[in-house]
């Protein structure tokens, strides 16, 4: 499999995909509709995913595909593709342009290769395992920064952290960050992987939003890491992505305030 093809190919997805996207972009009569785990939908997310499937079936019929919105098929293929066609509905929804479409190539489950588009804001960035992480001309690195007390932490929205029984952790960050902001999604990873950012943390995505990510923040040096445990599934539910020495300082502290409460008061 050659993955810098994969790689132009995930990009030329993108163009129709996106601009399906953008033609509901601040639509004011766009309709929402709630998934049963209450997260909304939109006809802009159904068909930018539709598109996006239909072209890795016609180039690569015996890969599978993971897709937020029309679920997993032949996903225990040696090759899959994992696809989130907004990452960060609730901001689309809003006019809010720091929304992506993500796209990423798993090989035994194990991202490979992925996209990160930020389509409001012109913004295309990829990664190659091997080959870096690039935006534009420009290659991505991870911050230097190593005291948690200098850096810039980006998190989820706080809900995330209350759902997830995290919020001592939030506050903690809060306490502890030179400055912390709210940056949530895959845009929150992206700036991180871009080094603007020093250190993402997120307590409630998928397998969707992780896979490039992952792949992203590793191809510009730095480390994805789950909460708790050794190793980095993009099938657990939370991230810790960005400069290494920064990932396992939150880590630390996520240790620390897991053990020191009952569970349901973290």
């Amino acid at each position: 499999m050659n993955l810098i093809k994969a790689k132009d190919c995930a990009l030329s997805y993108l163009k129709p995909a996106e601009a399906e996207i953008l033609r509901f972009f601040r639509k004011k009569d766009l309709s929402v509709e709630k998934k049963s785990d209450l997260s909304p939908v939109t006809i802009a997310d159904r068909n930018a995913e539709e598109i996006l499937r239909t072209k890795i079936a016609r180039d690569f019929p015996s890969h599978g595909i993971i897709g937020e919105e029309f679920g997993e098929e032949n996903s225990a293929a040696e090759w899959v593709w994992t696809i989130d066609p907004i990452d960060g509905t609730r901001s689309f929804i809003r006019g809010l342009p720091l929304f992506a479409t993500l796209i990423a190539l798993l090989r035994n489950g194990e991202p490979v290769m992925g996209v990160i588009s930020l389509p409001a804001l012109g913004e295309t960035a990829w990664a190659v395992k091997g080959q870096g992480a690039h935006c534009g001309k420009s290659r991505l690195n991870v911050s230097s920064c190593k005291n948690l007390s200098k850096a810039l932490v980006a998190v989820a929205d706080f809900y995330c952290f209350r759902k997830k029984k995290c919020a001592r952790l939030f506050n903690r960050l809060d306490r502890e960050a030179g400055m912390m902001r709210t940056y949530p999604d895959a845009f929150g990873h992206l700036m991180a992987a871009r080094g603007v950012v020093d250190v993402m943390v997120d307590p409630l995505a998928y397998i969707w939003d992780y896979a490039p990510c992952k792949i992203m923040v590793e191809e510009a040096g730095g480390k994805f890491a789950n909460f708790t445990g050794n190793r980095s599934s993009i099938r657990e539910e939370t991230a810790i992505s960005g400069n290494p020495q920064l990932v396992r300082q939150v880590r630390k502290i996520y240790s620390e305030v897991k053990t020191s409460v009952p569970l349901d008061q973290i």
